[in-house]
């Protein structure tokens, strides 16, 4: 099994990251450990996470952006690329991950 790989440099990601409270970025990484141990079929399927296609947006280059919870109150957007799952961005408002 080809483990998923982690991007986490996107400058948009890292501010938000550190802005989040100790927990919820206790929350992220474990989600983002959990993540590390699945196949990309069981991502896309995992309840847990609430994987969703973002069909009002994609990257420069094409790609469709998801979004996934990491905690009661977040929400990250990522894509895949490859066998890499490239963070964006994290969203305290559900609705804000659609704009």
């Amino acid at each position: 099994m080809t483990e998923i790989k982690i991007d986490m440099n996107n400058p948009e990601f890292q501010r938000d990251f550190f802005e989040l409270e100790k927990k919820e970025q206790i929350a992220l990484i474990t989600t983002l450990k959990k993540i590390r141990q699945l196949k990309w079929a069981e991502v896309y399927l995992n309840n847990g996470l609430k994987w969703e296609a973002i069909l009002s947006k994609k990257t420069l280059s094409g790609q469709r952006i998801y979004s996934f919870r990491f905690s009661q109150k977040y929400r990250a957007t990522a894509f895949r690329e490859g066998e890499f799952l490239r963070l964006l961005t994290l969203h305290v408002d559900h609705d804000s991950v659609y704009k």
